[in-house]
């Protein structure tokens, strides 16, 4: 208890960094919920999924997954309640789409995914994209 008294920063300092940790594995933990690989993402669109492309719609024209539908990330939650079937969420990195189905998640919509690393690494698996340009 000396110790404790006569170093109250340090032991403080060392509650805070040690909360910090374990905050940092459960935000880790929770994004690897709902977090696909490409070759994941692709058993769901295989079960019927809806993918929400969440790019601007310029990149959407040039680059998106084939039957995507082009939505604004802050037009999801609107979106996803009139949606029955899994929804699979992507972006250019994955970073946009995570944040949105972790949100969703929190709003108890538990059949939401995101492909991890986005269509960067959906074409890094040699997964087929598609364009509207001609």
């Amino acid at each position: 208890m000396d110790f404790i008294n006569e170093n109250l920063i340090l032991v403080s300092l060392t509650i805070f960094v040690f909360l910090l940790a374990v905050f940092n594995e459960l935000k880790i933990k929770e994004g690897n919920i709902c977090g696909l690989s490409p070759m994941q993402a692709v058993k769901i669109i295989n079960q019927n999924a809806v993918i929400l492309d969440l790019q601007n719609k310029n990149d959407f024209e040039k680059k998106h997954l084939l039957d995507s539908q082009n939505i604004a990330a802050e037009d999801v939650s609107e979106k996803a309640g009139s949606i029955k079937r899994p929804l699979l969420l992507v972006c250019e990195t994955g970073g946009v789409s995570k944040k949105s189905s972790l949100a969703l998640r929190q709003k108890s919509f538990e059949q939401v995914f995101y492909v991890k690393g986005g269509i960067i690494e959906w074409e890094r698996a040699s997964l087929p994209t598609t364009s509207e340009q001609s």
